[in-house]
């Protein structure tokens, strides 16, 4: 009769494991899934200059991003590089007040930012999304030149809270 309570205790840690993994996979339901790729590691940092650079009209005080090349859809090395860029960061009212200007409505999803980066974003918060062309209109991307330090950037999704001083963006650009 043990060998039977075993297995059913098996079975039961088993799915419990199971539940557990796959609450785990979906991660935060504040965000789009990210879906972003990459052949190696992503860069995971806190740096403003990699906002203020890429986004010039930012005024980052604080930020933290994730970033990565991504995989060559020809399989031969390119001298251009592309890459993805997510992140967070606290910026001043004015730059909140001006973003607003481009809101579409309340964000039902957040961007699809990378996961290690959820925890930068208090649930508490309340976001506006910003069409992506009024960002990078206001932040002044094109300023951005592929032979910089953090190369060309285009926003491709940008998402503000008033009441937390927030930006959470997704963006992508080349290195040359």
């Amino acid at each position: 009769m043990r060998l039977p309570n075993r297995i059913l205790a098996s079975a039961v840690c088993l799915a419990s494991v199971v539940a557990f993994l796959s609450g785990c996979a979906q991660g935060d339901p504040r965000f789009a899934p990210f879906t972003s790729k990459t052949d190696a590691e992503p860069t995971i940092a806190a740096r403003t200059d990699s906002f203020n650079e890429r986004m010039p009209n930012l005024g980052a005080t604080e930020g933290h991003y994730a970033a990565a090349t991504t995989p060559s859809s020809r399989g031969l090395p390119s001298p251009d590089q592309q890459y993805w860029f997510t992140g967070v960061a606290t910026v001043p009212a004015e730059t909140i007040t001006v973003l607003q200007q481009g809101a579409t409505g309340n964000a039902d999803k957040l961007p699809a930012i990378h996961p290690e980066l959820y925890q930068y974003v208090p649930k508490n918060c309340q976001f506006a999304t910003i069409a992506a062309d009024h960002a990078n209109s206001v932040l002044d991307t094109a300023k951005t030149d592929f032979n910089s330090d953090f190369g060309s950037f285009s926003v491709t999704e940008l998402a503000v809270s008033a009441d937390c001083n927030l930006v959470v963006v997704t963006g992508e650009g080349v290195f040359g």
